[in-house]
């Protein structure tokens, strides 16, 4: 087992149990206890656990962030706005990427495209598709992480450099200037950077609250992407910042 694969598995237990010692964790995976204290190390320098006497606890704030039904009650008019302008976007014949977002979670109740292949790591928006007439549908394979119900790890991302697509949808923790494009995640982080660079056309959805701010791992500069789409509560000055560097639109 890959040790993002391996860390997957601890995020999902800690989720649940919130706090868990060295032993159990071991037992769990099947792993020495060594192996689970140097992981649980490397998780604490990326911010998802605490280390604790003996074992390890969740990181509440990294915990908030990974958690797709906390996600997803924030802001639900804006994402929703911001999803239908998104799937105008899709085009009869295309082949689209909806990584796991809550606001790419959004977009199937809005896809009016005809004979469109899906492709996605979100179980939410395949259970959206699974009966779509003229929507071929692909699920990306790999570790499934409990709280944010998407699939990542190692399996996901080579399987996403296997493939070419028309466009891909993304969600962002962070839009800055500088920084470019950023997540909070480092398990989520490489598989949004293998689904942009495979994506003819690429796409991140996020709201105006999102922009002047950065998060830990970087996804991509600005000038990377090829449209940010965003409702109209954005900063007139941070638009035209934004615009200087990739397309953007703004949905009603």
């Amino acid at each position: 087992m890959f040790e993002e694969e391996r860390q997957i598995r601890i995020m999902n237990e800690l989720s649940e149990q919130r706090t868990m010692l060295v032993g159990d964790l071991a037992a769990i995976l099947g792993v020495s206890p060594s192996t689970v204290r140097r992981d649980l190390s490397s998780m604490e320098e990326k911010g998802l656990v605490k280390r604790t006497h003996g074992g390890a606890m969740i990181v509440e704030e990294t915990d908030a962030s990974l958690s797709y039904a906390v996600r997803s009650a924030h802001n639900v008019k804006l994402k929703a706005a911001i999803a239908r302008c998104a799937a105008a976007q899709v085009e009869d014949g295309d082949v689209v990427l909806l990584n796991s977002s809550s606001i790419t979670s959004l977009m199937p109740r809005y896809l009016s495209a005809k004979n469109i292949t899906v492709i996605t790591n979100a179980l939410d928006i395949a259970q959206q598709l699974k009966d779509r007439s003229s929507c071929v549908l692909i699920l990306l394979g790999g570790m499934y992480l409990k709280n944010a119900q998407t699939i990542e790890g190692p399996s996901t991302v080579n399987q996403l450099l296997t493939m070419k697509y028309d466009k891909v949808f993304i969600g962002a923790n962070g839009v800055d200037l500088d920084f470019g494009l950023s997540t909070a995640s480092e398990l989520e982080a490489a598989t949004k950077i293998a689904a942009i660079g495979q994506a003819k056309e690429s796409f991140c959805l996020c709201e105006h609250t999102k922009f002047g701010r950065s998060a830990l791992y970087k996804l991509c500069p600005l000038g990377a992407i090829h449209c940010i789409i965003t409702d109209d509560g954005l900063d007139p000055a941070l638009r035209a910042g934004v615009e200087a560097h990739t397309r953007l639109l703004i949905a009603k």
